[in-house]
């Protein structure tokens, strides 16, 4: 493999366009060809990157020799491209979210992969939120105690279902649905908070009051083997002022973890962990030490503690300003250096457990009886 990552991207919509110009960017990477069925998208976004473009990524992947693959068709269409990629003898695949929208296709499509020696990614880009990095290494270091319940809800405003995709919206979201487009997300950021805990079993509701082509929305509950149980929620029929909503709120037995991450209804976006109050000062301004060495910047007090009516003081960490890390940096870094995963990557055997996980959310609201993924 050369010094500079030859790059293909399938699928040039929304983050099929953004994955394009970040390759594009990258003083390690170049995308020599980009595939749509759409022409002219394609033809653009190929003269914006200066690339090839193709309307059939079967051709494109016979005509160039590529590094890395970027599938990035909507989620029930990424099994083709996939293993077309694997069998056209890519070294890496970075598949958005989710890796299938069927246990089924996930498995043929890692089991191809793992046959050929392919590398494979899933874009499950919360892993590189400088806030979501705080709350796992707060979770991992103890800092709240043992981790025992937690809530999570990711919601859209109801234009993505309605209109997100122009005429195609009704189309492609009939396809998929909320627990697919965003607890893949959530199901994918829970098992990296609580690693190396899995989890054992779902119970899980939906309705179609509203859209009726698509579930509204899935509420469900995911039951760890380390006894810690999470409510997880996704809709996309919210009328709100944004776009997306997304509120974070972890437990412990002796502190949490809140984070606003994308407020909605004007709401102020930040995140706080209420630590421990056995922790003491010097050891709570150790830990935003800590955190500063993985590029989070967090301000750590000492407040007086309500659980002793006042008495005494504990210790919090909080941040309200916050940026990412480069993801594409990570993922081309991994593949050059032919290095493990980095602790941030996400692999596809994690998007084969966020399937598994969406999978039991889907027929545990279709039976309505509790689904167990293992034992």
């Amino acid at each position: 493999m050369s010094d500079i990552l030859k790059v293909g991207v399938i699928g040039i919509g929304i983050l099929g366009s953004q994955h394009s110009r970040n390759f594009s960017k990258h003083e390690k990477s170049k995308v020599v060809a980009v595939a749509d069925p759409l022409e002219t998208r394609a033809e653009d976004m190929a003269k914006e990157v200066e690339a090839r473009a193709y309307t059939d990524f079967k051709e494109m992947l016979s005509k160039k020799q590529l590094d890395l693959v970027v599938v990035a068709t909507p989620d029930p269409l990424h099994k083709e491209p996939f293993i077309s990629s694997v069998n056209a003898g890519v070294k890496a695949i970075l598949c958005e979210k989710p890796l299938a929208t069927t246990a089924a296709d996930a498995e043929e499509m890692m089991e191809a992969a793992d046959k050929a020696g392919v590398r494979v990614y899933v874009n499950f880009a919360n892993r590189f939120n400088l806030m979501d990095i705080a709350t796992k290494y707060v979770m991992q270091q103890g800092l709240i105690g043992r981790p025992v319940y937690g809530e999570i809800r990711l919601d859209d405003n109801i234009s993505v279902p309605t209109r997100m995709w122009g005429e195609r919206s009704v189309q492609w979201t009939s396809g998929s649905s909320t627990a697919h487009f965003l607890l893949s997300h959530v199901s994918d950021l829970l098992r990296w908070y609580l690693e190396p805990a899995e989890v054992e079993a779902v119970y899980a509701i939906s309705q179609r009051e509203v859209l009726k082509y698509t579930p509204d929305l899935y509420d469900a509950f995911l039951f760890w083997n380390n006894g810690v149980k999470t409510r997880v929620k996704a809709e996309w029929i919210k009328h709100i002022d944004s776009l997306v909503e997304f509120y974070i709120c972890l437990g412990g037995e002796k502190g949490g973890i809140v984070h606003n991450k994308l407020p909605g209804y004007g709401a102020t976006r930040g995140w706080r962990a209420t630590l421990d109050r056995d922790i003491p000062s010097e050891q709570v301004n150790q830990a935003a030490d800590a955190l500063g060495k993985l590029g989070v910047k967090a301000k750590a007090e000492m407040i007086s503690d309500a659980t002793r009516n006042g008495e005494g003081t504990r210790g919090i960490l909080e941040i309200t300003e916050s940026d990412s890390k480069n993801g594409t940096d990570l993922f081309i870094k991994s593949i050059l250096e032919d290095v493990e995963c980095t602790p941030n990557l996400p692999t596809g055997k994690d998007g084969f457990e966020a399937v598994k996980i969406v999978n039991a959310i889907v027929e545990s609201a279709e039976t309505g009886e509790l689904v167990r993924i293992r034992a």
